[in-house]
């Protein structure tokens, strides 16, 4: 079963919120109600004894929820591994770029890259979204190869603003400028302005 990272988030937040609310229902109860009368010794028997199966039930659900929370904890972890992780805006837009160069040389020689801008550093949920824009020279072979490679690195990327200029027909060659997108810690947000201008 494939979770979102949303998801994921939301059952880590569920479970202690769930535990208060349980918590606040059966185990507290407000001072102005008063305990029903008993008749008698038996029917005081049946009370506590249908308490006490509501208080067993509730308890038996806790185990099942704590192993949901490690479980998910620990595959957010294991997820976040793959952050960039820099100190500054600045460090993580140079460590997305070496990043790209290092795939474009398993491109091979015929790939070119004609030049890179740094992009911004913004929020994207619970994580800090850097962007680098790139032009490169290629054939419609190292582009489709590019964008697979890129899809399959230890870090975190993926691109968007795919934009092809067809550029010598012959060889199959194509001018070619994308942004390039990797995921950073948050801390990476909290910089004062202008930090994240490389």
């Amino acid at each position: 079963m494939n979770v979102s990272e949303r998801e994921r988030r939301l059952l880590i937040a569920l479970v202690p919120a769930l535990l208060i609310t349980l918590f606040v229902y059966y185990w507290t109860e407000p001072s102005t109600s008063a305990a029903p009368v008993v008749a008698d010794t038996a029917a005081a028997i049946d009370v506590a004894q249908a308490r006490l199966d509501r208080v067993r039930a509730i308890a038996a659900t806790v185990p099942p929820l704590r192993d949901l929370k490690q479980k998910t904890g620990a595959e957010l972890a294991q997820w976040e591994k793959r952050l960039v992780q820099a100190d500054t805006p600045a460090q993580a837009q140079a460590q997305l770029l070496q990043i790209f160069r290092r795939v474009a040389r398993q491109q091979g020689p015929t790939l070119e890259i004609r030049g890179s801008d740094l992009g911004t550093v913004q929020p994207a949920n619970a994580y800090a979204e850097i962007a680098l824009n790139i032009s490169i020279d290629c054939q419609v072979e190292n582009l489709l190869n590019l964008l697979t490679d890129i899809a399959s690195q230890p870090e975190l990327l993926s691109w968007r603003d795919l934009r092809v200029t067809s550029q010598d027909t012959k060889q199959k060659r194509m001018s070619v400028s994308l942004t390039l997108l990797a995921l950073a810690p948050a801390k990476l947000i909290n910089r004062p302005a202008g930090a994240n201008r490389g």
